[in-house]
């Protein structure tokens, strides 16, 4: 991805001002995370620049350059910072009528086409199926598995 793109992302994003640090890295502060990127020159195109290697950790871990621990995780992208950070909005809210869509992992787990309300909203979320007993809370479903009854 473009630099000068993910500097723009970030801050249209999240709010916050991203500062150049040192050695071509670029970080910001959200809340109590600290992230940051490095910029490189792209190999097939001098004077363009590129992000890469996007990072995240709380601002009060470090890593410890006298053992093996290295504080945070790193990313693909500058989306997953940006959803680590603040996470989306979830596409159905507590208490809608759902139903299982008919693809591959539905059918396989058994729950395409079934009815239920969502009972904690999220990218995976719990539903209560009709006509089933809701003692098997502990079971999430991948938002991207499940259709809104009235728009279906």
């Amino acid at each position: 991805m473009k630099h000068e793109t993910a500097i723009k992302k970030v801050e249209k994003a999240l709010g916050v001002k991203v500062k150049e640090g040192y050695n071509g890295k670029w970080c910001f502060q959200y809340e109590n995370k600290v992230c940051s990127w490095h910029k490189d020159e792209k190999w097939d195109a001098p004077g363009e620049f590129e992000a890469r290697s996007f990072h995240s950790r709380r601002e009060d871990d470090h890593t410890d350059i006298q053992s093996d621990y290295f504080a945070g995780c790193f990313f693909d992208n500058v989306t997953q910072l940006i959803h680590w950070c603040k996470p989306p909005e979830a596409k159905f809210s507590v208490g809608t009528l759902v139903r299982g869509k008919q693809n591959k992992r539905a059918n396989r787990q058994g729950y395409a086409g079934k009815l239920g309300l969502v009972t904690k909203a999220g990218t995976y979320m719990y539903i209560d199926w009709c006509g089933e007993e809701s003692g098997q809370t502990w079971l999430t479903y991948p938002e991207r598995d499940i259709e809104l009854v009235s728009a279906a």
